[in-house]
């Protein structure tokens, strides 16, 4: 492929969305929309075309900036984790999220749902491929940053799904760049609550993958043909 200008579509859809009240379906999608809210807050620069909701259970994004697309598609998730509370960690509201990285031939009008091009026919399919608990998966030009990257958010998904809301919460504080401080403040419990909360979480582990991967798709973009 000749050298242009890459994009990362998210795409994901609600993982047993069917089964919510509607009660409950109206809280998903003020989750939703608070988590796209926070995406464009923390990442201001990269939001390229603004998520949008789709049939109440399918969602879709655009940014300018792949290498920061793990941050966003974890804020999704994680907002999801901590808005529903469940007896049971493994009924947490979850979403299946595919991030696809590649260039963007068609988007009218500055909306995702309409655009065509790599990187969304490279999101949009893999959502429907994933099987059991795979809830992430990441689809770029380069086979080799896929095969480490599907490793990694294997990893990631085992991580997530032990989490409990609390957790999620503090995880959360940590994507948007607060302080352990700042988080407590927020959530009404102590620093020292919020730094157990993040080491029981595997914070530090998350924040190292979010960096390895912002690593692997600059330098990808830098030295590869695409």
């Amino acid at each position: 492929m000749k050298n242009s200008q890459l994009y990362a579509v998210i795409t994901g859809d609600i993982v047993g969305s069917s089964k919510l009240q509607a009660d409950q379906r109206n809280h998903l999608l003020a989750i939703l929309k608070s988590s796209f809210r926070t995406i464009g807050k923390i990442l201001p620069e990269a939001v390229h075309a603004p998520f949008e909701i789709h049939r109440g259970d399918s969602f879709q994004g655009v940014l300018s900036q792949p290498e920061v697309a793990l941050r966003a598609a974890i804020v999704i998730r994680v907002s999801l984790r901590c808005g529903f509370e469940v007896k049971q960690r493994r009924y947490a509201v979850d979403a299946r999220v595919a991030v696809g990285i590649g260039a963007i031939d068609f988007l009218p009008g500055g909306r995702g749902a309409e655009g065509d091009g790599e990187a969304f026919r490279l999101s949009g399919p893999t959502v429907d491929t994933m099987k059991g608990d795979r809830r992430l998966l990441v689809r770029s030009p380069w086979q080799d940053v896929n095969t480490e990257l599907d490793i990694e958010c294997a990893l990631l998904d085992a991580l997530i799904n032990r989490w409990s809301a609390e957790q999620a919460q503090a995880i959360l504080g940590q994507i948007r760049g607060l302080t352990q401080e700042e988080i407590a403040k927020e959530f009404g419990i102590s620093q020292p609550a919020v730094r157990q909360r993040l080491k029981a979480a595997g914070g530090w582990a998350i924040e190292e993958l979010c960096l390895r991967y912002e690593q692997l798709i600059l330098e990808a973009k830098s030295t590869r043909a695409y």
